[in-house]
């Protein structure tokens, strides 16, 4: 499978989480849990089933807490804020990211416009709000530490088995929540849907993907996500931006989109 496709279909998978948050309405650390449990144990037979051992280094155990981090924080945001603007607030990576390149002296136009667009977008989309609330707080972190996640998945990618890197980092993840889990009358079904299909699967393509394509392109792929999650928040829960945050949404893209022309 090409690096682009593996990212794409990552993404739409991904997409998903907003459905089995909304609906197992737990909390967001049990949540992560269970995300990062279930898909623990899918990967485990992946790798049984072709017979390989997981690897270990600093370098995963961070990626593993960068990945950690993520999860927690944007289930946080699905779990107050709709899963569009949750979305939105987790695809910012790429802004920070060209806002850091701009900070290290890697300035052009392009990527000047691209960081205006997106904090304008930003802007926008968090205008209705009359304060800034946990919700915000999390989406907001959750794009920040996406971004050194996926700057690490590109250079650890190249190295390690895509299902390796999986596996450590919801080891990581397991281990660090561990300490924090309470059994929960959840249903079953979606916990374990939970753990395949917008965990276990999509994490294995992403690690797969980013190897694969140049590091300022794959978040670009991966902006079918925010869209998926958007039309699950619309046609499950009935979730609805205003018309200033569709604009900052479509600011907030069009941001990430000149970011990926910047790194042709």
């Amino acid at each position: 499978m090409k690096g682009e496709n593996a990212v794409l279909v990552s993404a739409i998978l991904m997409g998903t989480l907003p459905f089995f948050i909304k609906s197992l309405m737990l909390s967001p650390l049990l949540s992560t849990f269970y995300r990062l449990f279930f898909g623990l144990i899918f990967v485990s037979i992946f790798l049984m089933v072709r017979r390989e051992k997981p690897v270990f280094s600093k370098d995963l155990a961070f990626l593993g807490l960068l990945n950690t981090g993520t999860v927690f924080l944007y289930i946080t945001a699905i779990t107050y804020l709709s899963a569009a603007m949750a979305a939105l607030l987790l695809y910012m990576a790429p802004i920070y990211v060209m806002g850091y390149a701009i900070v290290t002296g890697q300035v052009t136009k392009k990527s000047l416009l691209s960081l205006f667009m997106g904090i304008s977008g930003l802007y926008l989309l968090l205008s209705p709000e009359a304060e800034i609330n946990i919700g915000l707080s999390a989406g907001i972190l959750s794009g920040i530490v996406y971004a050194g996640a996926f700057v690490m998945l590109n250079k650890l990618g190249k190295i390690y088995d895509p299902v390796k890197i999986t596996f450590s980092n919801l080891f990581v993840g397991v281990l660090l929540l561990l300490p924090f889990f309470q059994l929960n009358g959840a249903d079953p079904v979606l916990i374990l849907g939970l753990g395949l299909i917008p965990t276990a699967i999509p994490f294995i393509l992403l690690a797969y993907g980013m190897a694969r394509v140049r590091v300022e392109k794959g978040p670009v792929i991966a902006l079918i996500e925010p869209v998926t999650a958007g039309l699950v928040g619309f046609v499950f829960f009935g979730e609805i931006l205003s018309g200033i945050q569709l604009l900052g949404g479509i600011a907030i893209l069009s941001g990430i989109c000149i970011a990926l022309i910047e790194g042709e």
